[in-house]
C-alpha cells in the first residue's frame, strides 16, 4: 500500500537517523541492529500482509512506532514544529501582509480635495514594481536552467531556516529546553541531508511566498473599494515629459486586453476621460470633471487583478502540485534507508557468551580468532545468508585478491550490508586497471549495480581514491549504493580484521567531502 508521506514525516525520519548515527558512534552498530530487529518482530512482522514487505511501507511503519515512543517520553519531535508552523504560519502571515496591502493602499489613496490621486504613482507603486519582482524571479529561474543549476534545495533551506528560527527564538523557550534541542537537530538534518530530498523543502517557503503576494494585493483591493464606496476619491495623471494623452490612451488599452472583453466600457478610461484627467501645476484640478477623475478606478483594480493578484494565484497552485509531485519522487534507495531495512530484516545475531574465541565452521578460514562468534535467532552455528537488497559486485585491490576468501566475504557483506557478492572484479592504481574496471561497468546491459569497494582502513585515503570514487559515480546513477567496506590490519589467518575508530573517522571524514548521499562508508567486521 501506497504511503502519503509529509514533510513532518521526513524531518522525523532523519532526526532519528541522527540519534542512530550517535548511538552507532557511542556504543556501536550491534545496538542498533538488535533494537531494530526486535521492532521488526514484535511491532511491524504482525502487521505485513505480504511475505515480501514493501520498502517504503517498512520505513513508515518504523517511523510510527519510534515516533510513538518519543511521544510516551513526552518529547517534541521536529516534525511536530514543522506541522505548526505550516498549519499557523499561512494564516499569520496572510492577516499579516493583508494588513501591510491595505494600510499602503489607503495612505496612497489620501485624498484632500485639493489635489488627485496619482494614477501614475499608484500604478508604479503597486502594479510595475510587483512586475518587476516576478519577472526577475523569472529570469533567475531560466539562468538557472541554462547553467544547469537548480537552487531551489538551498533557496528552500535558508528560508526554512530563517522562518523556524524566528518562530523558536531562545528567549522565548530558554537555551537549554528541550523544544530548542529538537529544533536545532531537525535543522541539522535539513541542512545535511537537504540534497537528496531535491525540490522538496522548497515547495512550503514558496507557498509562503505566493500566500504573502496574494494577501498584500486582496489588501490593496479591498482599500481600494472601500475607498471608492465611502469617499469621493479622485484620480489624475500629470507628467514632465511631453506626453500626448493619445499616447497615454494606447498604452492603456494595450494594458486593459486581459479584461476588456469583460468589462467594455468600464474596462479603461476613453480618450476623452485621460484628457479631462490630466493635472496641470499652474491651472489646478477645478477645472476637472468627476466623471473623468473616478474613471481610473476600476482599471487600477482589474490591472492589480490580473498582472498581480492571478499570477499570484496560479504560481501557488502551480506550488501545491509542485510539493505533492516532490513528495512523491523521494527515493528510498540512499544509504540510510538501505541500513535501515537490512537491520530489520536480517535475523538477528548474538555474541555467545564464555565462548568468545571460537568461531562458527562454516567460516574458520576466513575469520580471526579475535572476532567473536555468532548465533543466529535459529539454531546455532547454522550462519544466515540473508540477502535483502540483492548482489553486489565487489572490486578487490590487486595486493588483497589473492588473499581474500570470496565466500567468507560474501557471508560477510551480508550480514553487514544487506547484500551478497554476485562477482568480484580486481583494481589497482594503474590507468589501465581503472579503465578495465570502468568499460566492464558501462557495457552492462542492465546497467551499473551496487558495488563494494574493498579498502584497508590503517592505509588513509589518497587522492586518487576520490578521483576513482567520483568516476564510479558518474558511471553509474545517483542513487547506485557505492559502500567503501573497510578492514584492519590483515592478520596470519585473514584479511578480516576489526577497523580501529580512529581509521574509520579519517576516512568517514575524508569521504564527506563527496557530499555523495548514496555513498555508504562503513567497517566490514562488526564487533
Amino acid at each position: 500500500m501506497k504511503q502519503r508521506w509529509r514533510i513532518s514525516d521526513f524531518l522525523d525520519l532523519e532526526y532519528f537517523f541522527i540519534q542512530d548515527r550517535r548511538l552507532a558512534k557511542e556504543k556501536g552498530e550491534g545496538v542498533l541492529r538488535e533494537r531494530d530487529r526486535v521492532l521488526y518482530l514484535e511491532k511491524i512482522e504482525p502487521d505485513l500482509v505480504s511475505a515480501e514487505p514493501d520498502r517504503e511501507w517498512l520505513i513508515y511503519r518504523w517511523l510510527q512506532v519510534r515516533r510513538s515512543r518519543e511521544i510516551r517520553s513526552a518529547a517534541l519531535l521536529p516534525g511536530q514544529l514543522w506541522s505548526r508552523l505550516s498549519q499557523f504560519g499561512p494564516l499569520v502571515v496572510f492577516l499579516f501582509m493583508v494588513i501591510c496591502g491595505a494600510g499602503l493602499a489607503y495612505s496612497s489613496l489620501s485624498y484632500s480635495g485639493k489635489e488627485p490621486v496619482n494614477v501614475s504613482f499608484f500604478f508604479l507603486l503597486f502594479v510595475v514594481f510587483q512586475i518587476l519582482i516576478l519577472s526577475f524571479l523569472l529570469l533567475v529561474w531560466v539562468m538557472c536552467k541554462v547553467r544547469g543549476r537548480d537552487l531551489r534545495s538551498s533557496y528552500g533551506l535558508f528560508l526554512v531556516n530563517k522562518g523556524l528560527s524566528f518562530f523558536f527564538k531562545s528567549w522565548k523557550y530558554g537555551p537549554d529546553n528541550s523544544r530548542r534541542t529538537q529544533f536545532v537537530a531537525a535543522l541539522a538534518a535539513v541542512q545535511a541531508r537537504g540534497k537528496g530530498y531535491g525540490s522538496l523543502f522548497f515547495w512550503l517557503p514558496f507557498l509562503f511566498l505566493q500566500i504573502s503576494g496574494m494577501a498584500f494585493n486582496l489588501g490593496v483591493l479591498g482599500a481600494i473599494l472601500v475607498k471608492v464606496a465611502i469617499t469621493d476619491l479622485a484620480f489624475g495623471w500629470q507628467s514632465t515629459i511631453q506626453i500626448s494623452s493619445q499616447f497615454v490612451s494606447t498604452f492603456v488599452q494595450w494594458l486593459a486586453l486581459p479584461w476588456s472583453w469583460l468589462l467594455g466600457p468600464f474596462a479603461y478610461p476613453s480618450l476623452t476621460q485621460i484628457e479631462g484627467s490630466r493635472m496641470i501645476l499652474k491651472e489646478g484640478m477645478y477645472h476637472l470633471a468627476s466623471a473623468d477623475l473616478a474613471s481610473w478606478w476600476p482599471f487600477l483594480c482589474m490591472a492589480i487583478f490580473c498582472y498581480c493578484l492571478l499570477p499570484r494565484v496560479l504560481l501557488f497552485l502551480g506550488g501545491l502540485v509542485g510539493g505533492q509531485r516532490a513528495l512523491t519522487r523521494v527515493s528510498f534507495r540512499r544509504v540510510d534507508y538501505n541500513q535501515l531495512a537490512h537491520r530489520l530484516l536480517t535475523p538477528r545475531l548474538e555474541t555467545r557468551a564464555g565462548n568468545q574465541e571460537q568461531v562458527s565452521s562454516s567460516v574458520t578460514s576466513a575469520f580471526t580468532p579475535k572476532i567473536k562468534s555468532v548465533v543466529e535467532e535459529r539454531p546455532a552455528g547454522d550462519l544466515p545468508r540473508v540477502t535483502v537488497h540483492g548482489n553486489l559486485i565487489a572490486l578487490l585491490p590487486d595486493e588483497l585478491f589473492a588473499d581474500c576468501d570470496v565466500q567468507a566475504l560474501d557471508l560477510l557483506c551480508r550480514q553487514t550490508f544487506g547484500y551478497g557478492v554476485g562477482e568480484s572484479l580486481i583494481i589497482n592504481d594503474e590507468e589501465l586497471g581503472y579503465s578495465s574496471i570502468f568499460g566492464n561497468l558501462k557495457s552492462r546491459p542492465d546497467g551499473c549495480p551496487s558495488l563494494l569497494i574493498l579498502q584497508e582502513a590503517w592505509q588513509p585515503p589518497i587522492q586518487e581514491m576520490l578521483i576513482f570514487l567520483r568516476k564510479l559515480r558518474e558511471i553509474c546513477d545517483d542513487e547506485t549504493h557505492l559502500i567503501v567496506a573497510l578492514i584492519g590490519k590483515p592478520e596470519p589467518q585473514t584479511i578480516f580484521t576489526w577497523v580501529a575508530a580512529t581509521d574509520l573517522l579519517i576516512w568517514q571524514q575524508k569521504l564527506a567531502t563527496l557530499g555523495d548521499l548514496s555513498l555508504q562508508v562503513s567497517p566490514l567486521v562488526l564487533k
